[in-house]
């Protein structure tokens, strides 16, 4: 992969795709040695600063931090990161770049010691990751804090965060890409005295490093799996992993792991019968360690040669070593006075004191939260239980409303059912039975007059006559209605015109005339229609009846609303009449009438009632 991406970087001039190429590669940075990586971040800032790209240098910054903790200067790396934190502040938001610093910002803490601030900006950074919806910077934060409890000595507190952090995502392919979380597990169940789970982890954790090429975690994995194989009897096993880890960490760079290792080599050469290895271990080791100023690590170099040296039974050697290792104590004690310590010592219970307090304190609240949760909780429950009861009630209720107006409809088209079938039996009857009838009364009255010449009698039989006539015309107007369940607007107009044929050759020397102006045709019942055809039939017999009536208008209108209109130049002696008329058909409930005087006229409008 690195190979690769140096390849791409010579092949690319132009600034803008050199740029990108050169952050792809500061982010193998855990795999570059450090100088290399200080490379490619000055470069990528000379870049930015050409550009003018505030972004760009918040990440030239950061990469130049983790060059710096790499080399072991933690000051400057620290700096670096708190610069990079800022400028990022006043450059476009981004969670990622943020979660990254911050963790670089916990590593610098973690190396100076300061655990409780690599657990807060572990905190921060997992933070970041929720903000950027990112689980691999999650799992960052999460291995971070478990790394300072583990350091700090609290095994069942780093395990916990380990375990969370393995458990954040179920994405195992972007796990094992973090492989370092596996490695601290395994160390985890190591001092915990747990082998056979720490063998699994320590196998996945070499298995994943490997696979995606992370130098870092593949070299701590090697150097824990060397552990785990002395303290299982297996110290046989341990030279090669061991050998591994020393050419990792030269290759990356990173004095303090370096000698940490040699260190450990060197007394394991010590132990197991090759004093000589161990002897040019530990001298190569004091080398590096002399150069980066490592005193701490200068006295367990010094140490185990002189193991090494015992192991030879040169006790000159021997004599000499311990001699140097007085001699670097005593640096270190001067470097360290009694004060100095103590003031660290007060510091650090201060800080005790404080995290016990802390944890009692988040105790506490937490217990409070799980009882006030609980009480929500409870509360929401009753709630929830109290609505869906009220739901359930109101289902039902209706359920058994609609169950009654269906029952209702039913019963009501049943009745509808039962009245139009005997409206219709009552119509076949009367044109059966009543209409016979009348129709042979008026033939009997004929037949009565053509044989009995009496002029006495003629006019009782014609008066009797134009009664049956009249029964006979009123008992096919009643079956037009009985028959049909509703009428149209025009069905009623055209009844009219029927009614003023029938009723023309009896008034010759009156004109009557329908106008129509018919746009919506309304439907009413035919109750409603068998009303307003008989109070219209009604009005126009007494207009034509009004002496020195001449002309008749009968106006049939429909558009957004109906109106019937009977006009006729009567005078005004016959107005009561009308008026008479219009307020008993108005006891009907359907219709109401108004006479109207206008230009010396007077007209009937019959409208639907309001009511």
């Amino acid at each position: 992969m690195i190979n690769e991406l140096k390849a791409e970087l010579n092949n690319h001039k132009n600034s803008k795709e050199r740029s990108s190429f050169l952050i792809r590669l500061c982010d193998q940075g855990y795999n570059l040695h450090a100088d290399t990586l200080l490379k490619y971040a000055d470069e990528l800032m000379m870049q930015a600063e050409k550009e003018n790209n505030t972004f760009q240098k918040a990440q030239a910054l950061y990469f130049k931090s983790a060059a710096y903790t790499t080399k072991g200067l933690i000051d400057t790396s620290l700096a670096l990161a708190t610069a990079s934190k800022k400028l990022l502040e006043t450059s476009t938001p981004d969670p990622v770049l943020l979660a990254n610093i911050l963790n670089q910002q916990g590593r610098c803490y973690m190396r100076r010691n300061e655990y409780n601030h690599a657990i807060d900006m572990g905190y921060q950074v997992i933070r970041a990751g929720e903000i950027a919806g990112d689980p691999l910077i999650q799992v960052k934060g999460k291995t971070l804090i478990g790394w300072a409890y583990l350091e700090m000595g609290r095994l069942n507190m780093a395990l916990l965060w380990h375990l969370r952090a393995i458990h954040t995502t179920t994405d195992t392919v972007l796990v094992k890409k973090y492989g370092i979380v596996f490695a601290n597990l395994a160390l985890n169940y190591l001092n915990l005295g747990i082998k056979d789970s720490a063998g699994y982890f320590i196998d996945k954790a070499i298995t994943a490093s490997r696979e995606y090429e992370n130098l870092f975690a593949l070299s701590n994995s090697l150097a824990i799996q060397s552990q785990l194989f002395i303290r299982t009897g297996k110290p046989a096993n341990a030279e090669a992993p061991l050998k591994e880890v020393i050419a990792i960490r030269k290759l990356i760079g990173d004095p303090f792991y370096i000698v940490s290792d040699m260190s450990q080599l060197g007394l394991y050469y010590a132990h197991y019968g090759m004093p000589e290895k161990g002897v040019e271990v530990c001298k190569e080791g004091i080398n590096i360690a002399s150069r980066y100023q490592l005193d701490s690590k200068l006295i367990f170099l010094y140490s185990s040669l002189g193991e090494n040296y015992k192991a030879l039974k040169d006790t000159t050697a021997y004599a000499s070593v311990l001699e140097k290792i007085i001699a670097l104590k005593d640096t270190v004690f001067q470097k360290n006075s009694a004060q100095a310590l103590a003031e660290i010592e007060a510091k650090y219970e201060l800080e005790k004191k404080q995290s016990f307090i802390m944890e009692q304190t988040l105790k506490i609240s937490r217990q409070r939260y799980i009882l006030y949760g609980l009480i929500i909780l409870a509360v929401f429950a009753a709630l929830v239980s109290w609505f869906l009861f009220k739901l359930y009630k109101k289902r039902q209720q209706l359920i058994l409303l609609r169950l009654q107006e269906e029952e209702k409809q039913q019963s009501a088209l049943a009745v509808i059912k039962a009245g139009e079938t005997e409206r219709k039996r009552i119509a076949a009857d009367l044109h059966d039975n009543l209409g016979a009838y009348a129709a042979s009364i008026a033939s009997n009255i004929d037949n009565i007059r053509l044989k009995e010449k009496n002029e006495a009698n003629d006019m009782v039989l014609k008066e009797l006559r134009n009664n049956s006539a009249a029964i006979v015309s009123q008992l096919i107007d009643t079956i037009w209605v009985l028959k049909k369940d509703n009428l149209s607007f025009t069905a009623i107009s055209d009844r009219i015109k029927v009614f003023i044929q029938r009723l023309h050759p009896g008034f010759p020397g009156i004109q009557i005339e329908v106008k129509e102006n018919i746009v919506s045709d309304i439907i009413m019942p035919s109750s409603k229609a068998y009303h307003l055809y008989r109070l219209i039939q009604e009005t126009i017999m007494l207009s034509v009846k009004t002496n020195d009536v001449q002309k008749i208008y009968v106006i049939m209108e429909s558009t957004k609303h109906w109106k019937v209109t009977v006009s006729n130049d009567s005078n005004e002696d016959n107005i009561g009449h009308l008026i008479h008329l219009n307020i008993r058909s108005a006891e009907t409930g359907f219709f109401t009438g108004r006479v109207k005087n206008g230009n010396g006229r007077y007209d009937l409008q019959i409208i639907p009632t309001t009511n």
